[in-house]
C-alpha cells in the first residue's frame, strides 16, 4: 500500500472516530433533555385531563380525549388580580433594574474618583452573602418602615441596580468600549450623563436585554419574597396565589387537571420568552465574559 493510501485510511478513521464522538454527545444531550423535559411534558398533559381520568388509578399518561375547560377553571377573577400585581412588579424591574445597574456600571468604569475600586469591591463582595443571610433583617426594615403587605419591597429595590451581578456584568462590558470614545464625547462639550444615555447605553443593548430577560424570569418565579411580605389575598402574586389556592387551603379539594392548567399558564410567558431570546440570552452572557 502506498504512502498515500495509508494516509487517507487514517484520514477516514480519524473522520469516523469524530462522527461517533458527535453522534454519541447528542444523544447524551438528548437523554438529559429528555430527563428535564418529563415534568413539563406530565404537567401539559395532566392539565387536560378530564376530572375522571386524573382521579384513575393506575392513570394514563395521555388524555383520551384531551379537554381545555381545565384552563378556564383556573383563569378565575382571583388569578386575574394576580397576574395584575405580578405584571405591575415585573414592568417596574424590566425598566429599572438594567437602567440603574447600567448607571452604577457606567460610574465603576468610566468615571474615575476616589476609592473607585474599593467600592466596587465592596458591592462585589455581597454577591457572597446568602440571600437567607439578609431575609430576616429586611422583613424588620419593611415592617419598620410600613411596607409589610404592600407591593414596595418588590419595587423600589429596583432603583438600586438590582444586586451586584448585574452592575458587574455591565461593568465587564463597559470596560472593553474604548476610553477615546468617552473622551472625545466630553471635549465635545457632553456631560457623563449625556454621554451615558446616547453613546454607552446604546452600545450595551445585548447586555441590556440579557439582564432584562433574567429580570423577568426571577421576578416572574419570585415565591420566596411574596409569600413573606404580603398578607391580603388581593395583593399575591400568581405564584403565592396559585401556592395558596390548591395547596395552602387543606379544605378544598384538590384538583390536579386545574392545578397542572394554572401551572401551564404561569409557565407559558417564561417559555415563549426564552424561545424568542434563546439566542440573545447566549449572546449576552458571552459577550459580558469576552469584553472584560
Amino acid at each position: 500500500m502506498t504512502d498515500a493510501g495509508i494516509i487517507n485510511r487514517k484520514k477516514t478513521r480519524a473522520y469516523r472516530i469524530k462522527r461517533l464522538k458527535t453522534a454519541a454527545y447528542y444523544i447524551c444531550l438528548c437523554v438529559f433533555a429528555l430527563f428535564f423535559l418529563l415534568p413539563v411534558f406530565v404537567m401539559a398533559s395532566k392539565s387536560l385531563f378530564t376530572f375522571t381520568q386524573i382521579n384513575e388509578r393506575p392513570g394514563s399518561i395521555l388524555p383520551m380525549p384531551p379537554v381545555l375547560y381545565n384552563f378556564s377553571l383556573a383563569l378565575n377573577r382571583d388569578m386575574l388580580v394576580q397576574f395584575k400585581n405580578t405584571l405591575i412588579i415585573v414592568s417596574v424591574n424590566v425598566i429599572f433594574v438594567p437602567f440603574t445597574a447600567a448607571l452604577c456600571a457606567y460610574g465603576f468604569s468610566k468615571l474615575e474618583f476616589w476609592g473607585r475600586e474599593v467600592f466596587f469591591a465592596v458591592v462585589l463582595s455581597t454577591i457572597m452573602l446568602p440571600g437567607i443571610v439578609t431575609m430576616i433583617p429586611l422583613y424588620v426594615t419593611y415592617v419598620n418602615i410600613g411596607w409589610f403587605d404592600t407591593l414596595l419591597p418588590f419595587t423600589v429595590p429596583a432603583l438600586f441596580g438590582g444586586g451586584a451581578i448585574n452592575i458587574f456584568l455591565f461593568r465587564q462590558f463597559m470596560r472593553g468600549i474604548s476610553s477615546e470614545l468617552h473622551n472625545a464625547a466630553k471635549i465635545d462639550g457632553a456631560s457623563s450623563f449625556t454621554i451615558f444615555l446616547r453613546i454607552i447605553l446604546p452600545i450595551c443593548i445585548p447586555i441590556f436585554v440579557y439582564i432584562m430577560i433574567n429580570t423577568f424570569f426571577g421576578v416572574w418565579n419570585d415565591f420566596t419574597g411574596p409569600l413573606i411580605y404580603l398578607r391580603s389575598a388581593e395583593k399575591y402574586t400568581l405564584a403565592v396565589g396559585v401556592y395558596n389556592r390548591f395547596l395552602g387551603s387543606m379544605t378544598q379539594p384538590l384538583n390536579q387537571n386545574v392545578q397542572m392548567a394554572a401551572a401551564v399558564l404561569i409557565m407559558l410567558p417564561c417559555a415563549l420568552l426564552f424561545l424568542v431570546f434563546q439566542r440573545t440570552l447566549i449572546e449576552g452572557i458571552m459577550l459580558g465574559g469576552v469584553k472584560g
